[in-house]
């Protein structure tokens, strides 16, 4: 809706050249999965649907990615080379800096540099919030402290999962990355925990004590996957950016990807809206009709 009100403001008169580029500016900030995906979605959507129908804007709409180190961090090296190649050659003007100051009409690099936006979209990550840092506990990075059992040591029947948590240093394993994939499988092992206290008596508070709790909580990372505009996706399935596995790039990662998104839609009306959609779209391209 955001693009839509500055499209129609765009072509109102008394609009100087300066301000009709940066009404037309996307800016995105934050080079991980979600960053890069934007960027290769909003870029392709500007090439291949507005630019056909909308051929006065060509010159004035651009996307521009803003990542403090190399974009896709965590992925095999040849995937980030494929996709800095691929989003350059779709349009997007990669931008290797760090946001100082963000302002309603532009944002301020640490270097000076001013970049005027018409739309800036924040993907940078999470860190921790106030709640957590207002917290008297031991913290892993600035985290909530947690032991192999996802509990918090330092107070009885607390357990803390998600992006607000983190292994203690004394249980010799690593923070684990602000993952929807690690959420997921925290919240699974922390559920079937539960109830296995709960069967053995240990609902009440303080009761939990003696209890065997059994194996703790062990994460094994399913893989790292991204779009980068139409037709082409990356897929690392590598265990740690340190191991070995498999790493596509091209269509057959964006058939990978698309069918693993399939299985994580919940029902199967859903899945055969979304498959109409994607359909849909192969034949007669995005709507664009609010624009």
């Amino acid at each position: 809706m955001l693009i839509s009100s500055h499209f129609w403001s765009w072509i109102e008169a008394g609009v100087s050249e300066e301000e009709k580029r940066r009404l037309l500016h996307c800016v995105v900030v934050g080079g991980g999965p979600t960053g890069v995906e934007f960027s290769g979605e909003l870029s392709d959507f500007i090439l291949k649907d507005v630019h056909q129908r909308y051929a006065h804007v060509k010159d004035y709409i651009h996307v521009t990615l803003i990542e403090a180190n190399e974009i896709l961090s965590s992925f095999d090296d040849r995937l980030r080379v494929y996709a800095t190649n691929q989003l350059t050659k779709s349009g997007v003007r990669l931008v290797r800096g760090l946001v100082q100051h963000v302002q309603p009409d532009k944002i301020i690099l640490s270097d000076g540099t001013n970049v005027p936006y018409g739309l800036l979209v924040w993907s940078t990550g999470v860190g921790p919030s106030p709640f957590v840092n207002s917290l008297d506990i031991p913290k892993a990075k600035g985290r909530i402290g947690i032991d192999e059992w996802l509990r918090v040591p330092s107070v009885q029947d607390v357990y803390s999962i998600g992006d607000c948590s983190g292994f203690l240093e004394s249980t010799g394993r690593q923070v684990l990355p602000a993952l929807a994939q690690v959420a997921e499988r925290q919240g699974k092992y922390l559920a079937s925990l539960l109830n296995k206290v709960g069967k053995e008596g240990g609902g009440h508070a303080n009761c939990a004590q003696n209890i065997n709790l059994g194996d703790p909580f062990v994460y094994k990372h399913l893989g790292s996957m991204a779009t980068i505009g139409r037709y082409k996706a990356l897929v690392d399935l590598r265990e740690s950016k340190e191991a070995k596995g498999v790493s596509l790039a091209g269509f057959t990662s964006f058939f990978v990807w698309r069918s693993a998104y399939l299985t994580r839609v919940v029902s199967w009306r859903n899945k055969i809206y979304v498959l109409i959609n994607w359909l849909t779209t192969l034949v007669f391209g995005r709507d664009i009709s609010r624009i």
